[in-house]
């Protein structure tokens, strides 16, 4: 197997593919943004599975050139296509937490016209005169009183992506209604349940099979990848952190002979560690814990 880098990846797939009927956007190859969730990077229809190799994260080159292939060969019928329907707007407060998040393009596409439709009403009304009107479907078969030509000019630039794809350089419009073609609808339906699956496989627990939340929160790393362990099991496994670090430089030996990965997180005691987090003042080693919460810290603040 031939591993090659992101970037190269990104390199090869954007040249084979340069000619494809749709209009496709890989930078999520150079990202990774699901690679915590589940281990795979969804381009259109196919899933390319990232690989952990000396501490970096690789592709098989084959799987980029055989995916890269399939969309250079991947035909569109500009006469052949389907209505596309916006579907009612909800509130996110709404929705089931198993749905949250859940791969869902027609729910993508709505949401940003929803958000641009909220966005024209707030500009053009005074506090006092705004209601739910935005959210209600228009003459121009957009929400509020949002058109597509504005629509399309308040995206132009942004990164719009679905599957890797940019579906608004698809669609077309006749009269009130929206279009996409038939083929490329079937194609996103089809990253739907490929990325449900990958999910579905990725949230169960590798030792005991029980079933996690779908957003990734048993993942935990190891020198091959990511694994799903469940609380449970990451207890039985890992031992919890007692502090005997306690008072040692972050970039002490004693530091870098220890592995944060051997201990569970300090802070959820569930799952476990990747990183030695410290402080960034005095320099001392606070405790391990995992990526996600070390990400949430540099947001909000670390713990004491």
């Amino acid at each position: 197997m031939a591993q090659i880098s992101p970037r190269l990846a990104h390199t090869y797939f954007a040249e084979i593919s340069a000619d494809s009927a749709l209009p496709l956007d890989p930078d999520d190859l150079v990202h990774m943004v699901r690679l915590h969730q589940q281990g795979h990077v969804v381009i259109g229809d196919i899933a390319i599975r990232c690989y952990k190799n000396r501490s970096k994260w690789t592709y098989d080159e084959r799987d980029i050139r055989r995916a890269a292939q399939a969309f250079a060969d991947f035909r569109l019928d500009p006469g052949d296509v389907v209505e596309f329907q916006v579907p009612p707007y909800r509130e996110r407060d709404d929705q089931d937490p198993e749905e949250r998040g859940r791969a869902d393009w027609r729910e993508k596409v709505a949401s940003w016209m929803y958000w641009n439709a909220r966005h024209q009403h707030q500009e053009q009304r005074h506090c006092e005169d705004r209601d739910d009107s935005w959210q209600r479907i228009g003459a121009h078969g957009l929400p509020g009183g949002l058109t597509w030509e504005e629509f399309t000019a308040a995206c132009s630039g942004r990164r719009q992506n679905i599957a890797s794809t940019r579906p608004l350089e698809l669609m077309t419009r006749s009269g009130g209604n929206l279009f996409l073609p038939r083929a490329y609808a079937e194609l996103l339906d089809r990253w739907e349940q490929v990325t449900e699956d990958l999910v579905a496989s990725a949230r169960t627990c590798s030792r005991c099979r029980a079933q996690g939340p779908p957003w990734g929160a048993w993942r935990t790393p190891s020198p091959l990848g990511y694994v799903t362990l469940c609380p449970p099991c990451s207890g039985a496994t890992f031992q919890r952190y007692t502090g005997h670090l306690r008072g040692v430089l972050y970039g002490s030996a004693r530091r870098r002979s220890t592995r944060a990965d051997g201990y569970l997180c300090r802070l959820c005691s569930e799952s476990r560690a990747a990183v030695w987090d410290h402080c960034h003042d005095h320099g001392l080693v606070r405790g391990p814990l995992t990526e996600l919460t070390r990400e949430f810290l540099q947001v909000r603040g670390p713990f004491r």
